[in-house]
């Protein structure tokens, strides 16, 4: 029986661009070595929920599936490359998800309807995460002002799981859930 999971709720985009993050990632691996994440896809992490009951995240799930079922999918674009600060030690490159009002409010529905609050939430897809400082001084030249201008399509979020106390565990596709942008029907 399994007492506890992680769940990883994540958008995925198109194999184009996921190819594009792996590549950008294996330039990032040859300029400053290996760093955390380094093998991770290219995809949008919305959430990550550790220790989790299961018997209590399948009904939540659930309901997920009914409210998602009734938001719009969404067409994101991606412009280029930023970072976060992580305090003064590292930093986190990532492809930046330009941010419009149509696309702020769309997450923040997305938040609403999953039934998550996520503060000061930026859409984005990692590249290199957590470099120390002189690792990220000697990548960051290769992204600065650095042109990537993609398009793509949301229409699902993908929910991954694993067992939280199990060593290796590797992540493995739970459901997906598909915006459709109706009405549940009343029959």
């Amino acid at each position: 029986m399994q007492t506890y999971a992680d769940y990883l709720i994540v958008i995925s985009p198109p194999g184009n661009i996921m190819k594009e993050i792996s590549r950008y990632k294996q330039i990032s691996i040859n300029t400053v070595g290996h760093f955390e994440g380094m093998y991770s896809s290219g995809q949008m992490i919305i959430t990550h929920q550790i220790r989790c009951k299961p018997y209590l995240v399948q009904p939540a799930i659930e309901q997920m599936v009914n409210r998602l079922g009734t938001m719009p999918p969404i067409e994101l674009h991606i412009n280029g490359f930023s970072f976060f600060n992580h305090g003064h030690a590292a930093k986190t490159i990532y492809a930046v998800i330009e941010r419009t009002d149509r696309t702020d409010n769309w997450f923040k529905l997305l938040q609403k309807q999953m039934g998550i609050r996520l503060k000061g939430f930026v859409p984005h897809i990692i590249i290199a995460k957590n470099l120390p400082i002189p690792c990220f001084n000697k990548l960051w030249p290769n992204f600065d002002g650095r042109p990537w201008s993609e398009t793509f399509m949301v229409n699902h979020l993908t929910i991954f799981h694993r067992d939280t106390f199990v060593e290796y565990c590797e992540w493995r596709v739970y459901t997906e859930l598909f915006f459709a942008n109706r009405l549940k029907e009343m029959f």
